[in-house]
């Protein structure tokens, strides 16, 4: 990194946990924040981009599939109760896994 003056300010909002956590880490690596977010950006420019790859999460067509064939099997009306929209989100958004999601579905029936 340069040497020059450090005399501009950037302001950001985040999760109070997202900055707690990553100041932990940082602590035991020896850096602060600001060297971070100076390190981050030095990458940026480096690359020409982000110094990793940013993507969406990848969805497996059949298992979004699947995870209707068993909510239909459980004996529906054929709508999607919103407890289930919300686990096949989470699977969709790539939160939780397919197991995971099957195994919320199905014990979300034996609950109703």
């Amino acid at each position: 990194m340069s040497k020059e003056n450090k005399n501009e300010l950037i302001h950001i909002r985040i999760e109070p946990t997202v900055k707690e956590k990553s100041e932990d880490i940082f602590q035991k690596l020896g850096i602060n924040m600001s060297y971070a977010v100076s390190l981050f950006l030095n990458q940026v420019i480096l690359k020409n981009g982000f110094p990793f790859n940013v993507e969406l999460p990848q969805v497996n067509e059949t298992e979004v599939e699947a995870l209707a064939k068993i909510i239909e099997s459980t004996g529906g009306n054929g709508e999607v109760s919103e407890k289930n929209q919300k686990i096949i989100h989470l699977f969709a958004t790539g939160d939780i896994d397919y197991e995971t999601a099957v195994f919320a579905i199905k014990r979300s029936f034996i609950r109703q």
